[in-house]
């Protein structure tokens, strides 16, 4: 059997999607990983449909409305969506989208050092994870779209404004697919971090495998 195919989708002005593409390939070695800067292969039903599962590494965008039908079903298809950081940022006039994921941004404030607590030790994506610090963005999140949302780790981010953890990484359903986000990664030098790297590889495993 040949390797599975992985459509990485990158739109964002922190990073520059060649450098993150390498990463990506680095990461997922035991995959193919093909990397898109732009929404047009949403366009191609026959050639998109023909990818394993999809990658969101983005922190804007916009879809058709025919565009965004293509990824929903490619993913209800049972092919499955991992989301990573501004994924949750982008596209945001779509709420079926944000449906999908099942968290929705709604702001952030200054990079620091985020405090991750895993709540699930049994779940594939984070079985083999103990509780970790990571620099990065504190991202807050309406989950009133959530569904059947199982939060897997949460973040403290010690606001004495706002003083309740975030879930940070999270699974759901959608039609068939499974959706896996993590709210980390605002930088390219995110995926040179061993811990992240491992959620990435996970998550893909978990949306492909189920394990």
């Amino acid at each position: 059997m040949g390797k599975k195919k992985i459509l990485l989708c990158q739109r964002g002005r922190y990073f520059f999607s060649s450098k993150t593409y390498s990463y990506f390939q680095d990461i997922l070695n035991d995959y193919f990983v093909d990397n898109y800067k732009d929404v047009e292969i949403f366009n191609n039903n026959r050639e998109f449909f023909e990818y394993d599962t999809t990658i969101f590494f983005t922190q804007f965008g916009e879809f058709t409305e025919a565009q965004e039908k293509n990824v929903l079903d490619f993913i209800a298809s049972g092919k499955g969506f991992i989301g990573l950081h501004g994924a949750s940022a982008s596209f945001k006039e779509h709420p079926k989208y944000y449906e999908m994921i099942g968290g929705r941004f709604i702001g952030h404030k200054t990079k620091c050092n985020i405090d991750i607590k895993i709540l699930d030790k049994e779940h594939p994506i984070t079985a083999n994870l103990d509780d970790f610090t990571f620099f990065d963005e504190p991202y807050r999140h309406d989950f009133s779209m959530k569904g059947d949302m199982k939060v897997l780790a949460e973040a403290y981010y010690h606001d004495e404004e706002d003083p309740d953890p975030e879930p940070i990484i999270w699974v759901k359903t959608y039609g068939k697919g499974k959706v896996a986000f993590c709210a980390l990664g605002h930088q390219a030098k995110s995926l040179k971090n061993e811990i992240f790297r491992e959620i990435i590889r996970n998550s893909v495993k978990w949306v492909l495998e189920g394990q």
